[in-house]
């Protein structure tokens, strides 16, 4: 496989840890078998066992309170949008 399908099957289950409540808990519960059963290789296991547990609290909270704000913002429109909107 190759190193960004990699990365980003990593970064998946990392962002899972922060934002997943029953996720997070059970990783907590049982890391090994969490992140194996996440379909993560020997190596990114061993590399997604990085997070400690008391870092864990503020990077949840930190991606909890990101997620709230991106929510209560308007829609941005694409640049094609804005542009076509001047010139009719």
């Amino acid at each position: 496989m190759s190193a960004p399908a990699e990365g980003a099957r990593l970064e998946a289950v990392l962002a899972r840890l922060y934002v997943e409540p029953e996720f997070r808990a059970r990783f907590l519960a049982a890391p090994e078998a969490t992140l194996a059963a996440s379909g993560l290789t020997p190596e990114e296991c061993t590399r997604a066992r990085g997070p400690d547990r008391v870092g864990l609290a503020p990077r949840r909270d930190s991606f909890a309170i990101k997620r709230a704000e991106k929510a209560q913002r308007p829609a941005r429109r694409g640049w094609i949008a804005r542009l076509l909107r001047r010139a009719g």
